[in-house]
């Protein structure tokens, strides 16, 4: 229900127009400025009804205070007079008002102007709303927060800045496609709300950064602590999804005014802790204060580290996803190794078939069935990599051609069970693994 605050120094309006309002909005009546500005402080009405002619502080007067306030600026106001003039009229808007409402009043004709610019004043934060916010997931954006943080530093308000960012998040990317990747960037967007209060300032900059501004806060125990949770709600939520990536989050930590007087001092210098924690081995956070590194700035413990290192599902059946660049470290390794042992090995890569246009949305659902029907149908020792949008390529471990030829005519056969009804074809080549790092050109 809307809140409206009623200004006037008659006893008989306030009660007539709190009558008339009642059933559709929670009505606070004062009889003063003064009261008025002092009922502010407190609580911030959806509307203002304010007279114009009172004792005192008249009603001009009081919307000066009113709009000369940072906090209360916003509040739309619709004055109570009088005088019918026009010259009245127009000073009432000049002043800042959203409207105004000839006494004595017509209660179908109040409901209807208060109706209007509430509605106007809704639809119009509506708009301002999504301008400050990232579309993805909902959290302020850059320029936003920094005209938050600034009015912080401008009152003088304790602050802890939190710079973050997402480990190794373009293996998410790689894998399981960006599709995914939001989902993931989603997800951490709500870890960050749910590890904030309700006046704390939650930020994506862009990409896989993000900005948690702890208001009111310079405890470096209360930090450490929230960094802590921060970590440890993201791993276990990576493990409840499945995932077998090295993403973690790294957290760099600036306190107001300790670290920056400033936005950009303390922007900065909050960036910098968190290159510290990048080159330090990720999966923690660190205080820019800080020349060295603490116990209590390690990963949190070395059941986190394994995860991290070796992901939950590396060790179940099917074949070993990895990123882009871990695929090439791998198939520089595999190929000394089969170069050492003399032991075969086949490449094999399938390709969506698409015509020019094709629908992405129908291009990512065949790709997931793809990759489910390569995991599933591989060996451990099997390794595969979505190489693009529309290919998947996997290296078989001590496999001749006529081995790879079937293993294709599995996947294949498995991708025709659980491909979506408007999946697309696929076609398939191998090649084999020579000295040297050289494969036989593709039959």
């Amino acid at each position: 229900m809307k809140h409206i605050l009623i200004v006037d120094d008659s006893k008989t309006n306030l009660i007539m127009a709190r009558q008339e309002l009642k059933e559709e909005y929670e009505v606070t009546p004062v009889i003063s400025g003064e009261q008025a500005l002092q009922f502010l402080n407190k609580r911030i009405p959806d509307l203002i009804l304010l007279d114009i002619n009172m004792p005192v502080m008249d009603g001009k007067e009081t919307l000066a205070k009113i709009k000369g306030n940072p906090l209360w600026k916003d509040i739309p106001v619709i004055f109570l007079t009088s005088d019918e003039s026009a010259e009245t009229e127009a000073e009432c808007l000049r002043l800042g008002a959203e409207d105004y409402i000839r006494k004595p009043f017509v209660a179908k004709v109040m409901r209807s102007r208060i109706e209007r610019v509430i509605n106007m004043r809704t639809t119009t934060n509506d708009y301002i709303d999504m301008a400050r916010r990232d579309s993805l997931t909902g959290l302020y954006n850059r320029k936003y927060t920094e005209e938050l943080i600034k009015k912080s530093i401008d009152s003088d308000t304790p602050g802890m800045m939190f710079m973050i960012d997402l480990d190794n998040f373009k293996m998410i990317n790689d894998n399981r496609g960006h599709v995914e990747g939001d989902r993931v960037i989603r997800m951490f967007a709500d870890i960050l709300r749910q590890h904030a209060r309700n006046n704390d300032i939650v930020c994506r900059l862009g990409g896989d950064e993000f900005i948690l501004y702890l208001l009111g806060v310079n405890d470096r125990k209360i930090a450490a602590g929230r960094a802590k949770s921060i970590l440890s709600a993201l791993t276990e939520r990576l493990m409840d999804m499945g995932y077998s990536t090295m993403v973690s989050v790294s957290i760099g930590i600036a306190i107001y005014p300790q670290d920056g007087k400033d936005f950009p001092t303390l922007y900065q210098n909050a960036d910098k802790a968190l290159y510290l924690v990048k080159i330090n081995g990720k999966n923690s956070y660190r205080f820019f204060s800080d020349e060295e590194d603490g116990d209590e700035q390690l990963p949190s413990s070395l059941a986190n580290i394994c995860f991290l290192m070796e992901g939950r599902q590396d060790y179940s059946s099917g074949a070993y996803n990895v990123a882009y660049d871990e695929f090439r470290y791998i198939f520089n390794f595999i190929s000394r190794y089969a170069a050492r042992n003399k032991k075969p090995v086949q490449l094999l890569l399938f390709t969506l078939q698409c015509e020019p246009g094709e629908s992405r949305d129908r291009i990512v659902r065949s790709m997931d069935a793809l990759e489910t029907s390569a995991t599933v149908s591989l060996r451990m020792v099997d390794v595969g990599n979505r190489f693009s949008d529309k290919q998947y390529i996997v290296i078989l471990l001590d496999a001749d051609k006529e081995s790879a030829n079937l293993v294709a005519l599995r996947v294949l056969s498995r991708y025709e069970v659980v491909r979506p009804e408007d999946g697309l074809r696929i076609k398939y080549e191998t090649s084999t693994l020579r000295l040297g790092n050289k494969f036989e050109r593709p039959e």
